[in-house]
């Protein structure tokens, strides 16, 4: 598969943590944080189709994007990289049993 992202992207190291979900009948509230360079951005989703579903869509602060822009990468393809992980299931979970 031809990766369509620009070649700094390829080996991002990128990890992504799960910190909360509310399920619902057909879409489940996500929020959590990314890890990149050892620098912690938080996000809030909603998941279409349950977690590593069909469809997301993630949001982060103004803020976090200009962190992100501050690491002279482009937030937008670093949202599409944490939303397409997601999907993948390429996340560690950390909530708390209840």
């Amino acid at each position: 598969m031809i990766n369509e992202f620009p070649e700094k992207y390829y080996n991002l190291d990128l990890d992504i943590n799960i910190k909360h979900v509310v399920e619902g009948a057909l879409a489940s509230k996500i929020s959590g944080y990314f890890l990149i360079y050892d620098n912690k951005f938080s996000f809030s989703a909603v998941a279409f189709g349950r977690i590593g579903g069909h469809n997301i869509s993630v949001k982060i602060s103004k803020t976090t994007s200009d962190e992100i822009r501050k690491l002279n990468l482009d937030p937008e393809i670093v949202i599409l990289i944490v939303q397409r992980k997601i999907i993948e299931g390429d996340i560690t979970i950390q909530m708390k049993k209840q």
